[in-house]
């Protein structure tokens, strides 16, 4: 009976994290879909560039809410459970990047990260969001913000697990997300070296691509 409901907190935290937010709130607020707009990412970044601030600051309290509410989910059905909830939280990172919804694309899962994070190691997802700020603030990049918010992340879980803070299982959470992430992030960083990647504040009209099909995601 356990194991049942171990399994079913990895799947309604897969279905949770599918939920585009980003897309939702563009069509809702802007009539913007933003999977043919920008990176047709459904994260804040590219809702930012093709629907506005509105849309964009709502789907990021949406992707934050998503992977805080996976891990209160699996505690719920798995309590005592680490490790359900180091995979509930996984698992609603991949439905953000890999949506049921969108044919399996999505985003990059940062927002979503982060959201588990607060729940299962709430200081070092505040070093993630600090470091990750700031490397936004001074490049601004929001690519390079992801990336440097998951290697902040891994970082601090690996010091807090050796610090006996939180459980050594958290770390394959930093460690997951920070994979899949970095997978994700693989065109934008080949547009950082080469000098072409958007930044943020840099606005988009409805249905221009700043890249090509098969350079995507930002």
């Amino acid at each position: 009976m356990d194991g049942l409901r171990y399994v079913a907190a990895v799947v309604l935290a897969y279905g949770l994290g599918s939920i585009p937010w980003g897309y939702v709130w563009a069509r809702l607020l802007k009539n913007v879909d933003v999977t043919k707009v920008g990176s047709g990412r459904t994260g804040a970044s590219n809702v930012l560039r093709a629907a506005g601030v509105v849309p964009a600051a709502l789907t990021f309290l949406s992707d934050l809410g998503k992977g805080y509410g996976a891990v209160a989910l699996a505690r719920w059905l798995a309590p005592g459970v680490p490790a359900v909830a180091v995979l509930a939280a996984l698992a609603a990172v991949a439905g953000h990047n890999w949506s049921v919804f969108l044919r399996f694309d999505g985003g990059v899962g940062s927002m979503t990260t982060v959201g588990a994070c607060l729940a299962l190691m709430p200081v070092a997802a505040a070093a993630g969001l600090v470091a990750g700020g700031l490397a936004i603030l001074i490049w601004r990049y929001t690519s390079l913000g992801s990336l440097t918010l998951a290697a902040a992340l891994t970082l601090a879980s690996i010091v807090g697990a050796v610090q006996g803070v939180w459980p050594p299982v958290y770390v394959l959470f930093a460690l997951g997300t920070s994979t899949m992430g970095v997978w994700e992030l693989r065109p934008n960083i080949q547009r950082i070296r080469n000098g072409t990647e958007r930044k943020l504040g840099q606005f988009i009209r409805t249905g221009q691509r700043d890249v090509l099909p098969n350079d995507r995601k930002s």
